[in-house]
């Protein structure tokens, strides 16, 4: 007996497209999964006030979600690039991709606590396409400001771009469709939609094998157009997690990087759970060197988070915790998670493997040699003279790792040497 598919209302609206159009590209699938106005992933999952999809609660943890220290240390380089700047009297931080503002919540408050000539200057703008209902200091795209002097920044938000899919079929590089057949949505090849897709792609066909699989992100572009009229002078951070392109496009990711997250557990399907899971690519950073150069803004550096957080001086806040404990001002439980949330950040297996991509816009004056940032290149800590936040201080919610309700949780005696790694959770490697 053959039992009728139930869809949802999304997934209605895209059988009655493919229907009528034939099939689709999958960055439009990904765009209407991820971003539709009524039952996309993040809409629906930031409707409601309290509901969000990072965290304990949520499909998967980011780092401001781990530890305030992340935006504390953040803090503390962007600080000095306002000084690099020559102490403006205005600094306008834009973070693109706010989410439910936990990343500017902890910079807001760590800037006024420990740095208040900065505070003085600096202002901040928090934006997101798809802004958490009870974020009221988040507001959706419209309000990005243009030509400020400051700094330019995002953190995970471009592996949520919606890519184009393909795979390698006789040699030629072909597009990866979503249609619909015998009542599910399924796979279907078919020509190119975009030349661009070859043109990042055939570099490297006569080192890819038959069936490789992989993903193009075409969006990186009008990303890179937002941030050029949003920056007049200063600086851009992007954090994520990707590789430079003849990486990213290697013969051992033969699956590509697209991935799944449905309440922290890893997945290959995204034509399952439409709507209701989170779908992610690496991000493609030679393309987003070259987006901003054509733009006029050039890279500066591009270490990995461990060795971003370390130069900023994230040793000196596991130090400052681990003498509280011996002082009695913070009891051992506390101690223990915070060192594990501080720890998490630089953890090589797992988020001390993202990439911190830094690039400048006029941020000297002519004949004037860039300041360089202490994040990039090392150089005294940044957090010299300054306290290091603990969660219990914070005024935002933050994953508590050691906690029994945490997924990450160890079964036994919680150590954060125990914990699953991001490595062991979401390889992309065989």
């Amino acid at each position: 007996m053959t039992t009728t598919p139930i869809h949802n209302a999304l997934e209605l609206r895209l059988i009655e497209h493919i229907a009528q159009y034939g099939p689709i590209t999958f960055e439009a699938f990904m765009d209407a999964a991820l971003y539709d106005e009524q039952h996309g992933y993040y809409p629906s999952r930031r409707r409601h006030p309290g509901s969000t999809p990072v965290g304990t609660d949520g499909d998967y943890f980011t780092s401001p979600s781990s530890h305030p220290a992340f935006g504390a240390l953040l803090a503390l380089q962007l600080e000095e690039m306002w000084r690099n700047l020559g102490t403006p009297d205005e600094f306008t931080v834009v973070e693109m991709g706010a989410g439910d503002g936990v990343l500017q919540s902890d910079i807001t408050e760590y800037v006024k606590r420990e740095l208040p000539e900065f505070a003085k200057a600096m202002s901040y703008v928090a934006t997101d396409l798809s802004p958490s209902a009870g974020a009221d200091s988040v507001s959706d795209n419209s309000a990005l400001p243009i030509g400020i002097t400051g700094c330019v920044i995002s953190n995970e938000m471009l592996d949520a771009h919606p890519v184009n899919r393909f795979v390698i079929q006789n040699g030629e590089v072909r597009e990866i469709f979503v249609d619909y057949r015998d009542g599910e949505f399924v796979e279907s090849l078919g020509d190119l939609s975009e030349p661009e897709i070859a043109g990042r792609v055939d570099p490297f066909l006569g080192s890819l094998p038959e069936f490789y699989r992989g993903e193009v992100n075409l969006r990186l572009g009008y990303w890179a157009d937002s941030v050029a009229a949003t920056l007049e002078r200063g600086y851009v951070m992007t954090i994520d997690y990707g590789y430079e392109r003849p990486e990213l496009y290697k013969p051992t990711r033969a699956d590509g990087s697209l991935r799944c997250y449905y309440q922290h557990t890893l997945g290959q399907n995204p034509l399952s759970r439409i709507g209701k899971q989170d779908i992610t690519a690496h991000v493609d950073f030679t393309a987003v060197d070259h987006m901003l150069m054509v733009m006029g803004i050039q890279r500066i550096g591009k270490p990995s988070q461990q060795e971003f957080l370390s130069n900023v001086g994230i040793d000196g806040f596991l130090s400052e915790v681990n003498d509280r404990a011996t002082t009695g001002n913070i009891s051992g439980t506390e101690v223990q998670e915070d060192l594990a949330g501080i720890g998490s950040l630089i953890d090589p297996e797992g988020l001390g493997r993202f990439r911190v991509a830094v690039h400048s816009r006029a941020a000297v004056d002519d004949g004037e040699r860039l300041r360089s940032l202490t994040g990039v290149v090392g150089g005294v800590p940044l957090t010299r003279g300054h306290n290091a936040p603990t969660l219990n201080d914070s005024a935002a919610d933050h994953a508590r790792l050691l906690r029994a309700s945490n997924p990450f949780v160890s079964s036994t005696q919680p150590q954060p040497g125990e914990m699953p790694t991001w490595e062991q959770m979401f390889s992309d490697e065989p």
